[in-house]
């Protein structure tokens, strides 16, 4: 499964992965995001994985394209999970990348949360 969330009043969306993502939920995520990116502004994302089981193939070859395109529309991402794998992957990347990642455990999302909005 994979959402994504964005109130209006708000520059934080947040994506859930919990499970396997289909091509369908990769192509509702990607619209939905793509509509906020084109507002302006920049966004900060809570990526909140909960479970990761993969990715239907369709779906896993959009996701490097539409990630590298939307990384100068976000300012901000705060990883959500505890796979050490994911927290590796995020903190290495971010040495490189122009956003301002933080990896928090999931027993500390609202801290996530906090981050972000007094995020500049």
């Amino acid at each position: 499964m994979l959402t994504y969330e964005k109130k209006p009043d708000s520059a934080i969306a947040e994506i859930v992965v919990d499970g396997k993502i289909s091509d369908e939920e990769m192509n509702t995520v990607m619209a939905a995001m793509k509509a906020d990116l084109d507002k302006g502004g920049k966004l900060k994302l809570l990526e909140d994985v909960r479970a990761f089981e993969g990715m239907e193939p369709a779906a896993f070859f959009k996701d490097p394209r539409f990630g590298l395109s939307m990384m100068k529309g976000v300012s901000h991402v705060a990883l959500v999970t505890d796979a050490t794998w994911l927290r590796a992957v995020a903190e290495t990347f971010g040495f490189v990348s122009p956003v301002q990642i933080k990896v928090f455990e999931r027993a500390r999302i609202a801290e996530a949360r906090a981050w972000l909005e007094a995020g500049v």
